[in-house]
Parts: structure tokens; sequence; C-alpha cells
């Protein structure tokens, strides 16, 4: 393939030991089991793994997937800043599951596995019945002895298959006389396996929070504006008025009261009679004087025009008719 990895694989099946009777370990299969996952992770073919069976040309698109989850207490994730499980560099499902196996067959057998990490001697064929049990207690148990949480960040790859059977009468003279093996053989054993990236791009399913302090926020202002009236103005208020009570109150509660002590009474000087005059009063006494002086000057103060008129029948002194 252009954009990918094939290989060609030969099984042997010649090379398989014989089944005498059915066991745990017993394999009726013919193939591979194969894999694909992040460089971060160990491998955990027995259950992660898909066949793949000779006679056929494999075709494998994958298609890579990042996975972010939130911690607590959002979320049921394992952060990565967290301890890491001891042989490996970040943590995984399938290192955490490949260390619970481990610790189990150690306990229960002194030894390990092949494929399981660690430096402790590796289990003999005697000792293959003992791992037998000790996994299958494993098993039994419930999750709390072995938990495995899933981490915040995961990659995986997306997967989809499809065969196509090999090989064709053409091919199988041309491998027969390359590889100095029979047709049957080839067809019995020989397998191609195509792995490539359906497109070089990958695709992110991110975790997020379905109510976030914003949105509360924002909820609550909704909420009040709506039935309330309530804006940023009136909730400061609420809060000035709020402290200004605490304040006042915790300083009636600080702040010793002081006793009040009786201030004697002062004396009152004598009463004294003191004589008062009215403006008014003295405005109408002036009035009733002054109507008092005009009555009894009246005739000798305004012209006399009856005089006047009999000057030239009586005799009167140079005074009567003056006037001013």
């Amino acid at each position: 393939m252009g954009n990918g990895l094939e290989i060609m694989l030969d099984i042997q099946q010649d090379e398989y030991l014989p089944i005498w009777r059915e066991t745990n370990e017993t394999s009726l299969e013919a193939g591979i089991r194969v894999q694909i996952h992040s460089q971060d992770e160990p491998p955990y073919i027995h259950q992660l793994g898909f066949g793949v069976s000779p006679g056929f040309q494999t075709f494998v698109s994958c298609q890579e997937q990042r996975l972010t989850y939130l911690p607590q207490p959002w979320g049921n994730c394992r952060s990565s800043t967290e301890q890491i499980i001891p042989g490996y560099d970040t943590y995984s499902i399938s290192a955490c599951r490949l260390h619970c196996e481990t610790r189990v067959v150690l306990q229960e057998c002194h030894c390990r596995m092949v494929h399981m990490p660690g430096n402790a001697d590796i289990c003999t064929p005697n000792n293959i019945k003992c791992v037998d049990r000790a996994l299958a207690l494993l098993q039994k148990s419930s999750g709390d002895s072995c938990p495995c949480e899933t981490p915040c960040n995961l990659t995986r790859y997306g997967k989809e298959l499809s065969m196509v059977k090999i090989p064709s009468k053409g091919s199988a003279r041309y491998l027969s006389r390359k590889y100095h093996k029979s047709e049957d053989y080839i067809r019995d054993n020989f397998l191609v396996l195509d792995i490539f990236f359906e497109a070089l791009n990958y695709e992110t399913i991110e975790q997020k929070k379905a109510y976030d302090v914003a949105g509360l926020l924002g909820d609550i202002g909704g909420q009040m504006g709506l039935f309330i009236g309530a804006s940023i103005l009136t909730v400061l208020e609420i809060l000035d008025y709020i402290y200004e009570v605490i304040k006042h109150r915790l300083q009636r509660l600080l702040k010793p009261q002081k006793e009040q002590k009786p201030q004697p009474q002062q004396k009152q000087p004598p009463a004294s009679t003191v004589a008062t005059v009215n403006l008014e009063d003295m405005k109408a006494k002036d009035g009733s004087e002054r109507g008092n002086s005009e009555g009894a000057y009246a005739n000798t103060i305004l012209p006399n025009h009856h005089h006047h008129l009999h000057l030239h029948h009586s005799r009167h002194t140079p005074f009567e008719d003056f006037a001013c």
C-alpha cells in the first residue's frame, strides 16, 4: 500500500503444538492476532486484538480518535499527574490490568509470565496450572481488587476490516517458485496484512461540563432580571447594605457600652419681670396721638376757604388766613 503498512506472513502451522486435551490455553484457530494501539500503552492482545486468518489479504482502515475526560467531581478519570504504575512511563488501562495480573501471579506462584513486566523469574510449564488458577480468581473477584480508572487523555484507533482471498491462480505459481513452497502450503500458511489510515486527520471527543460557573451566574442574573428587575447595581447595593448592617452589629458587640452618669441640675436664674413693648403697639399709639393733634389744629393748619369768601365783610388778624 502506498500510505500504510503491508506485511506478508507465514504462520507455519506445522510448528503448532499438538493438542492432546482441551485446556484454558488450548488454541484451536490458525492465524495471528493483531492489536493497533498507542505507543504510550502496552499491548493487551488476548482481549483487545483482532484475528487475521491465513489464505486471505486483510485490509485494516484506521481512524485516530483522541478522547478527553473530566476529572473529579465532574467525571471519574485518572489524571496523568498522579502516580505512574511501576514499569510504565504513562498510565493506561492496559498497564493497570497487566500490573494487577503480575501482582496476583507473583503472590500465588512466585513467578511471572513472559508478557508480564518485572524482573521476577519466568514461570515454567510446571507452573501453568498455578498461573491459570490465579488469573481465574482475579477475573471472578470484584473490581475493588484491581480498580483501573479511565485515563483523562486517551488515544484509540477505530478499525474497519475487509478481506480478499489469496493467492490467485497466477500468483500461487509465482510464490511457489519464489519461496520454494508448494501451492497448498502457501494457501494454508500465507497471509497478507495491510494497515493504513483512512484519512490523515484525527477525531476529537471531549467531555465537557454540563453546567459550569459562568452558566450558573448567567441563569441567576437572568432570573433576577426577569422576575424582580434586578441588575448588577441592585446586587451591589444589597451587598453594601448587608455589609453596613454587619459592620454596625459588630461595632455594637465589640465596643463596650459607656455607663451613663447622672448630670447635676443647673440652677436657673431668678425670675425677673421684663417689660416689653411691641412694635405694633408703638405704631398704633403713635397713630392715635397724631389723630388727636390733627383734630385739635385742623382749622388752623388747613387752608380756610370760608374765611377767604368773607374777607370783605369782616376783619381778621393777619394770622387767621395763613395756612401751611
